[in-house]
């Protein structure tokens, strides 16, 4: 973390959040300096809302987040004198996204006005394959049987791969239009609700499908299907594509089941959907972890202007 700059806060409200936060810092087991850090850095968001008169967190909106990044691009090191750096400015708002997902988890805000953003450090390298929505039209053009089942699982209902490996046909409930997860990250069971034309076609693999397991998938010797062989035929299914066949070898070996998750996950949000409801869908205990999904642009910074 860049060197975090000392302000003073004048409103209790302000005070006492500023030093519950670093508390719950420390209970999630984070270093002592990383949470002092992430104090100083909530304590000067708080002192900057002060000079806009505002002491209340629900009126903290969109348009108070761009104009905190902009008081950062220009604020000066008392150290040096000069604009802090590009590091320090990511550090800065990130722990306030972090914080603002911290509030609504404990239901303060009913929103967070920046949940939809992705702040990357400047010397980050995000190389991540999305699908286009065409793309996976024509994955499913060119599936057989067995590979359209795992893009309706990994792509339709979003699942990791080792919860597609795990997956029983038991856990495909037709009738309820439910796929269950038994075990997912961290042990966590849920639902996720099924279209009715999904659900059709997930009841067709398993009317079809040759095995009598009660596993999902099975490879080649009718044994449960692994991670790794998940990912090779989606990688062969992949080839028999167009688009596919133009991807050179070093590309190809970078897409996995994840691309898929993240690809319906960017789909969903394209197409208007809350990052809220993605959260539920991807099965994600904190929004953190699904704004990886979305990235900030200057573009966005300036609609929030409007």
């Amino acid at each position: 973390m860049g060197r975090p700059s000392r302000h003073k806060i004048y409103h209790k409200i302000y005070q006492e959040e500023a030093v519950n936060y670093k508390n719950y810092l420390l209970i999630l087991g984070l270093n002592k300096v990383t949470c002092q850090a992430r104090y100083l850095y909530l304590k000067e968001f708080f002192s900057w809302l002060e000079t806009l008169q505002i002491y209340q967190l629900q009126e903290i909106t969109t348009v108070e987040i761009a104009k905190y990044y902009d008081y950062l691009l220009q604020r000066k090191s008392t150290k040096t004198g000069k604009n802090i750096k590009q590091k320090s400015i990511y550090d800065h708002m990130r722990n306030l996204q972090q914080y603002l997902g911290y509030l609504l988890e404990n239901e303060i805000i009913k929103s967070s006005p920046a949940s939809h953003l992705k702040f990357t450090p400047i010397n980050e390298k995000v190389e991540r394959f999305i699908f286009t929505q065409n793309q996976i039209q024509e994955l499913y053009k060119v599936a057989n049987l067995q590979e359209k089942a795992i893009l309706n699982i990994a792509y339709g209902c979003g699942l990791r791969v080792h919860e597609i490996s795990l997956l029983n046909k038991e856990d495909i409930r037709i009738i309820e239009n439910l796929v269950i997860v038994q075990k997912g990250k961290n042990s966590k069971r849920r639902l996720i609700p099924i279209s009715q034309k999904l659900a059709v076609e997930l009841q067709e693999y398993l009317e079809k499908s040759e095995h009598k397991n009660n596993e999902f998938l099975v490879n080649n010797k009718a044994r449960r299907m692994c991670v790794n062989t998940i990912n090779t035929r989606l990688k062969t299914l992949i080839l028999k594509t167009e688009f596919g066949k133009k991807l050179t070898t070093s590309a190809l070996n970078k897409i996995g089941i994840h691309s898929l998750r993240h690809s319906i996950a960017t789909h969903l949000l394209e197409n208007g959907m809350k990052l809220e409801q993605v959260q539920t869908f991807l099965g994600h205990s904190y929004i953190e972890s699904t704004e990886i999904y979305t990235h900030i642009t200057q573009e966005q910074i300036n609609n929030m202007k409007d």
